[in-house]
C-alpha cells in the first residue's frame, strides 16, 4: 500500500515536471517565433518604404522608420504596423535622407581613397589603408548610432551628429560588438541571399538594439541627472 502511494506520488511529480517543461518549451518557441516575425516585418517594411520613396530617396527614411518602430515597441509585434511606420517615414523623409546622404558621401570618399591607396605599395600606404578601413567602419558605426539616438531623443541634427560621433568612444565594447555582429550578419546574408529580402535590415536593427542596450540605459541615466 505504502509502495503504491509512493509510486503514485512520484509519478505525479514527474507528470508535473513534464508539464512544466512543456510550458517552458512552448514559451521559448513563442518568444523565438515572435522575434523572427519582428525581424521579418522590419525588413519587409524597409523594402516597401524604400520602393515607395523612389528607392534612392527612400533608403534613408526607411532606415529611420524601421529603427524608430523597433526602439519604440521592441518585440511588441502587434504594435509594429505598416501604417505607423509609414507615418514615421513621411515625417522623417528629409532628416532621414540627410543622415543617409552624409554617411554615403563620407563612405564614398573614404572608399575611393582606399581604392587609390591599395594601388600603391609601401609601408606608409599600408598604414594609410588600415586607417581608411577603420574610418569606414567608424563611419558605419556612427550612422547606426545616429539612427538609434534619433529614434529615442528629440535632438538637433548637429548635436545628433556630435553625440553619434563620440558614442563609439564612450562604449568601445558595444562598438566592437556592433561591428562584429554586423559583419557576421552581412556574411550570412551574402551566403543566403533570401535574407536580403526577409532578414537583413531587421537583423541589423535588432542586433544594434541588443548590443547598445546597456549604453542607452547609461545615457538615459546621465541625461536624467542633468535635468
Amino acid at each position: 500500500m505504502w509502495f503504491t502511494y509512493t509510486l503514485l506520488l512520484y509519478n505525479e511529480k514527474e507528470y508535473k515536471s513534464f508539464l512544466e517543461g512543456i510550458v517552458m518549451l512552448g514559451k521559448a518557441l513563442e518568444t523565438l517565433f515572435i522575434r523572427v516575425w519582428v525581424v521579418m516585418k522590419l525588413t519587409l517594411y524597409f523594402w516597401a518604404y524604400t520602393v515607395l520613396g523612389g528607392i534612392v530617396l527612400g533608403i534613408g527614411p526607411a532606415c529611420k522608420a524601421v529603427n524608430e518602430l523597433f526602439y519604440t515597441y521592441e518585440f511588441e509585434y502587434k504594435e509594429i504596423t505598416f501604417k505607423r511606420g509609414w507615418q514615421i517615414f513621411k515625417q522623417s523623409f528629409k532628416r532621414g535622407n540627410l543622415l543617409f546622404g552624409l554617411f554615403l558621401v563620407v563612405a564614398l570618399l573614404l572608399g575611393y581613397n582606399l581604392y587609390l591607396s591599395v594601388q600603391i605599395k609601401g609601408i606608409l600606404f599600408l598604414v594609410i589603408d588600415f586607417v581608411l578601413i577603420f574610418a569606414l567602419l567608424y563611419a558605419y558605426a556612427t550612422y547606426q548610432y545616429s539612427l538609434i539616438l534619433d529614434s529615442e531623443y528629440e535632438i538637433s541634427l548637429p548635436n545628433l551628429l556630435k553625440l553619434s560621433f563620440v558614442s563609439s568612444f564612450s562604449s568601445f565594447p558595444a562598438f566592437l560588438k556592433l561591428l562584429i555582429g554586423g559583419g557576421i550578419i552581412f556574411w550570412i546574408t551574402w551566403n543566403y541571399k533570401g535574407l536580403i529580402l526577409f532578414g537583413l535590415i531587421g537583423l541589423l536593427t535588432v542586433w544594434n538594439g541588443l548590443v547598445t542596450k546597456q549604453w542607452r540605459e547609461k545615457l538615459d541615466t546621465q541625461l536624467e541627472s542633468y535635468e
